[in-house]
């Protein structure tokens, strides 16, 4: 009986070991290194998708710079016309000696049309006047002149032109051969030979003028075009505008 209790013993020590040994599982922890250094690349990662994101974005293309806009000449509206011929000698003094030849100016000055005609005292021709000054034809109309002028100095409205002694036949722009024209107040000495252009009322460089003849003595031409005031017009012509 001790025999059979003593095998028990041992029997039951035996299994004892057997259900404590190594079989036990084993139980495993995180490793936290490993989980900081997995952490810290999804990080990395993370940051250079953001960076991609940022380096993909596309900007917007700067809009072309626009051409300035060059000036346009300034647009002067005119405040009348003219038209006008003449044919006769050139005077190159002035004196009771000097003829005038043929023709007429007809003008609108401010929506008042004028005409400007031939004049002649005791059936001489006297104007339009043709006279030679500082290298250019003026050719003057006046309003009115009688035998009283004739012997003093009176005033006058007047409408001239002038073109240079060279002008060549042809037609073409006042402007390109410094041609101008001009409505104004001139006082007259023709026995003195002196013709003084006070002031201008309208002036025009604007025009287109015909030349028929021009030996050095005699010239025939017409021309027309616009009117201005003298006040827009620069420096045009030589006298001072009316007040």
């Amino acid at each position: 009986m001790k025999k059979v209790f003593i095998l028990v013993l041992v029997l039951f020590i035996a299994f004892l070991f057997v259900g404590c040994g190594d079989s036990d599982p084993e139980i495993t922890y995180p490793d936290d290194e490993n989980e900081d250094v997995e952490t810290q690349e999804d990080e990395d990662t993370v940051e250079e998708n953001d960076e991609n994101q940022v380096d993909d974005v596309t900007e917007e293309p700067d809009e072309p710079e626009q051409p300035e806009e060059e000036p346009t000449e300034s647009v002067v509206d005119p405040i009348g016309n003219f038209t006008l011929s003449f044919s006769g000698q050139i005077n190159t003094t002035i004196s009771l000696q000097s003829r005038g030849g043929q023709g007429a100016v007809n003008f609108m000055y401010n929506g008042m049309p004028v005409a400007f005609q031939e004049i002649n005292v005791m059936n001489i021709d006297i104007f339009p006047l043709a006279m030679v000054n500082s290298g250019n034809i003026i050719v003057l109309w006046l309003d009115s002149f009688g035998f009283g002028d004739v012997s003093g100095t009176s005033e006058k409205q007047v409408f001239g032109i002038s073109m240079p002694q060279s002008a060549e036949i042809g037609s073409g722009s006042m402007k390109d051969i410094n041609s101008y024209a001009f409505y104004g107040d001139i006082t007259v000495n023709i026995q003195g030979g002196a013709f003084n252009v006070k002031c201008v009322r309208a002036v025009s460089d604007r025009g287109e003028y015909d030349i028929t003849s021009n030996d050095g003595a005699n010239i025939a031409f017409s021309a027309n075009g616009d009117l201005f005031d003298p006040a827009l017009a620069g420096n045009v012509i030589p006298y001072p505008a009316c007040e």
